[in-house]
């Protein structure tokens, strides 16, 4: 195959393959499964919220999507970046996958139960209305082994798509969401909010256990242990880094939930999940296609260069295409939640909308920066993002109401994307300048000088 030099680095000619062929390379086939899964899920959030809206009470519905939100940071904090280490480490130490895997559910799922207790000893202090996790000790219990559950299984779908097997993922969330659904109705009647979470929870459990034995066919040596020892150096150090970015990034989408129901009310902050959930596709078809990119880019770090460039070009056309879609019909996809939702939420889903284009080269641009083990740069970028989303909102959103939050989202990423494009000139402008200075020195020894 044909090399040639992008920015300094060698890299490989994409073979002109048909369409077929395209979305048969890694980059393509990882990020059409990313994307089914993400789809997925989709369908099943929205069937999962629809169902909740009509089952519940707006404020059952914002105390229980809060708590979700709150399980899912507290998993997001958990899991260390110990999952983002698998894929990028995996192929440069083959040999000690296994152990690396278990070491990482390991880690994180007792970090899982340490973060569930402190989180629930101080509700009092961080969130009040969601005290209710207190009051009987089977609600506490279920709360830490949910969000355990929620914690390995990150873990778990990232072993997936270090070994370049993310199509397994649509071999279990599916089945999970289905449950999801099942369970949600069943428990309307028994636990008022906490059925929310518990629906979502007992879910996750059975995909956890299924996702265990899909793993052992995708990394066939692999065999379930609790492992507690030091990692490599290198994979410990990338892991806390990443996860030290991850974090911030990640952090507006979880907390923003908790901040609404804290500034506006629970009923509130119902009607911002749903719509936040709406637009929140868009926004992981970027990080879907970014995430297949740093995987791809870990096994082939030599074509990292025309891997981005064809993850931008697609990403672009198709978050373009699905934003200006979402911003037409938002409204009345809403309508499925009910007309109060459709009537609050709308204008949140267009802002997020459009603030899923500068996402797409923030995504991008953090991708490219973990191949490169850039960590500054990952953690620089991330915290601008997650410092100016959360501070617009929470300026705005008493008044602007929940669109305060939509404006801190757009403001966030718009400023991330103007960082990553003067970042990205800055290399492509010092990559120019060595090359000419290589070319000089090149004539001038030709000329005997």
């Amino acid at each position: 195959m044909e090399r040639f030099r992008v920015n300094g680095l060698v890299a490989k000619a994409p073979r002109r393959w048909g369409v077929v062929g395209r979305l048969q390379r890694p980059l393509y086939a990882n990020a059409l499964y990313l994307w089914a899964n993400a789809v997925a899920m989709a369908v099943g959030g929205f069937a999962f919220w629809a169902l909740a809206a009509r089952l519940y009470s707006a404020e059952e519905v914002g105390l229980g999507a809060a708590s979700l939100s709150a399980m899912t940071l507290l998993a997001t904090f958990s899991h260390l970046g110990l999952g983002m280490g698998l894929v990028r480490f995996l192929p440069e130490l083959k040999g000690r996958g296994p152990s690396l895997l278990n070491l990482g559910l390991s880690i994180s799922g007792l970090m899982a139960v340490l973060a569930s207790g402190i989180f629930l000893a101080g509700l009092p202090i961080w969130s009040s209305p969601l005290s209710y996790l207190r009051e009987q000790p089977f609600h506490a219990a279920g709360f830490a082994l949910f969000t355990v559950a929620a914690t390995a299984t990150i873990i778990q779908d990232q072993a997936f798509i270090a070994v370049r097997r993310a199509g397994y993922l649509l071999g279990k969330n599916p089945l999970s969401l289905v449950l999801r659904v099942a369970l949600l109705g069943f428990f309307a009647s028994l636990w008022g909010p906490f059925g929310i979470v518990a629906a979502s929870g007992l879910a996750s459990l059975v995909g956890l256990f299924i996702g265990l034995s899909l793993l052992r066919r995708a990394l066939p040596s692999y065999q379930p242990n609790l492992v507690l020892e030091r990692g490599p150096g290198a994979f410990l150090h990338f892991a806390i880094g990443n996860h030290v970015a991850d974090l911030m990034l990640g952090a507006p989408a979880l907390v923003l939930p908790i901040m609404v129901v804290n500034v506006l009310g629970s009923g509130q902050g119902a009607y911002f999940y749903v719509g936040w959930f709406l637009g929140h596709i868009l926004l992981v078809i970027s990080y879907s296609l970014a995430l297949s990119l740093f995987a791809e880019g870990s096994h082939d770090r030599a074509s990292l260069a025309v891997l981005s460039w064809n993850a931008l070009a697609l990403a672009l056309l198709v978050v373009g295409s699905g934003g200006l879609l979402v911003a037409l019909t938002g409204d009345k996809l809403l309508l499925a939640f009910g007309s109060a939702y459709s009537r609050e939420a709308a204008g949140l889903v267009r802002l997020i909308a459009v603030a899923s284009l500068p996402s797409v080269l923030v995504h991008l641009y953090l991708s490219v920066q973990r191949v490169r083990k850039d960590i500054p740069a990952l953690v620089s970028l991330s915290a601008l993002v997650a410092l100016v989303t959360l501070g617009t909102s929470y300026l705005l959103l008493p008044r602007l109401g929940i669109e305060g939050a939509g404006v801190g989202i757009l403001a966030g990423y718009g400023l991330g994307a103007v960082v990553a494009l003067v970042r990205l000139w800055a290399e492509v402008k010092r990559a120019g300048t060595v090359a000419l200075a290589l070319l000089r020195s090149g004539s001038r020894k030709e000329a005997g000088l």
